[in-house]
């Protein structure tokens, strides 16, 4: 079995960033009394739930873009779309709570790195088939 130690600590990154963005919607509704199941009150917290709620629906893709970055292209290369990946991602969590306007760059970063890493492993694929 072939180890993949940077993009698995890539992940593990990205897990702890994912936790700290729940971390944040819980402490925002303690802050602005929002109580469960409600997902709606004070801006800030709304902004704080959306960020959540994005990193969760970017994690699908991510993950196995991730393990097959690695797979394909060796640890390094994984570990590297992992951590551009992570820092858009953060600083998406932390620009967007601040100011919904603000979360293009860290939008921008993430999404950028996925279309990146997409394409080039259908181009990997299909020059591997043909």
């Amino acid at each position: 079995m072939t180890a993949y130690p940077l993009t698995v600590a890539t992940l593990l990154v990205a897990l702890f960033i994912y936790i700290w963005s729940i971390a944040r919607v819980g402490g925002a509704r303690g802050r602005h009394q929002v109580q469960a199941p409600a997902v709606t009150g004070h801006p800030e917290f709304e902004r704080i739930l959306r960020a959540q709620q994005n990193t969760v629906e970017q994690l699908v893709v991510f993950v196995p873009l991730l393990a097959l970055a690695a797979a394909f292209w060796g640890d390094r290369w994984g570990a590297l779309y992992g951590v551009v990946w992570c820092i858009g991602r953060a600083l998406y969590i932390v620009t967007y709570a601040q100011d919904a306007q603000k979360r293009s760059t860290g939008f921008m970063i993430t999404a950028l790195s996925t279309l990146v890493v997409m394409l080039a492993l259908v181009v990997t694929l299909a020059l591997r088939i043909v």
